[in-house]
């Protein structure tokens, strides 16, 4: 009966395709070990001769046919030599296992149900965060955790990436709504907060002009900078936030069809919007998902945007912000 399974010797023959020994005689392994020597010679009698073939494969060839304590022999060199070869690899590797678990930002998100796979291009995050996340091939909020644990260690962070990591290692639900689509109090991720958090990709101050043109009633600490857009403007503002917006109601399915249902049910967008609880992205939310679900949303009564006015706008008329 084989000692080794088709497993191990998958597991040994792709370490192997890295080690420096892949080319090295597997009489001198055997020696080195000071086990029982290969049988067979040739100059040809290396790792590499046999890595490349899977374990079916490699019992179906002359040297190992119908001997499977050869094959057994073959891969006991193989794993033995990898140990020697790197005899801090599997203790590595269990520090590596370890400190994944230990990791406080993963506790977080386990704790508060957000989902490692949430993808980071629908994150609020700066330009710069985002560049070295691209750098370290980062794309979603599970992989950041384990950068920024490893990070952390490595160089003194700032910005928005060093606040992101700070929000979710405490559990700052706050913060961490800065970053993530995520409703205080709540737990998990949320379509309504996602659409709006969007918006973060414009200046505060495109934001707060955007919202105004489609009537939003600005907060007073924002009415100071508030700049009046023409339709052209406002458009290519909107358009810019488009391609993200498809992507953020195919990541929320479920919650994009409960909305639907909703608005044929009787709600408006202009409600289903209202946790975000800022106004200006309250109004670039229900006219983005307008834009980008026009063709789903046609004919429903709760979906129907009215075009932005000088004196009375969208929001006044229903909430009485105007």
């Amino acid at each position: 009966m084989a000692k080794f399974t088709a497993k191990e010797w998958d597991e040994v023959r792709k370490k192997f395709r890295q080690s420096i020994m892949a080319d090295t005689s597997l009489s001198s392994l055997a020696q080195n070990l000071e086990t029982k020597d290969w049988a067979h010679k040739g100059e040809d009698e290396k790792p590499s001769k046999y890595i490349d073939f899977t374990y079916e494969e490699l019992l179906m060839l002359p040297e190992i046919a119908g001997k499977a304590d050869e094959a057994d022999h073959l891969i006991s060199i193989l794993k033995e030599t990898l140990a020697f070869d790197d005899p801090f690899g599997d203790m590595a590797a269990q520090v590596e296992e370890t400190a994944a678990k230990e990791n406080p930002i993963l506790k977080t998100l386990s704790y508060l149900k957000i989902p490692e796979a949430f993808p980071l291009q629908l994150a609020n995050f700066s330009e710069g965060t985002r560049a070295v996340c691209s750098s370290e091939g980062i794309k979603t909020i599970g992989e950041f955790a384990v950068l920024g644990q490893q990070m952390s260690t490595r160089v003194v962070l700032g910005g928005d990436f060093r606040a992101a990591l700070n929000a979710l290692t405490h559990g700052d639900e706050e913060g961490i709504g800065q970053f993530l689509p995520f409703r205080k109090g709540a737990t998990g991720l949320h379509l309504p907060e996602a659409i709006g958090l969007l918006a973060a990709a414009l200046s505060r101050i495109d934001q707060v002009s955007l919202g105004k043109h489609y009537g939003a009633r600005v907060n007073p600490s924002d009415a100071s900078f508030v700049k009046p857009l023409t339709a052209e403007q406002a458009d290519k503002l909107l358009s810019s936030l488009k391609a993200n917006a498809v992507a953020a109601f195919a990541w929320f399915k479920d919650e994009k069809a409960a909305m639907l249902k909703a608005l044929h049910d009787g709600t408006t967008l202009e409600r289903y919007f209202v946790t975000i609880n800022d106004p200006a992205r309250e109004a670039i939310a229900v006219h983005l998902t307008a834009a980008v679900l026009a063709s789903e949303i046609s004919g429903i009564k709760g979906a129907t945007v009215s075009a932005p006015t000088e004196k009375k706008g969208l929001f006044s008329r229903l909430f009485g912000r105007g």
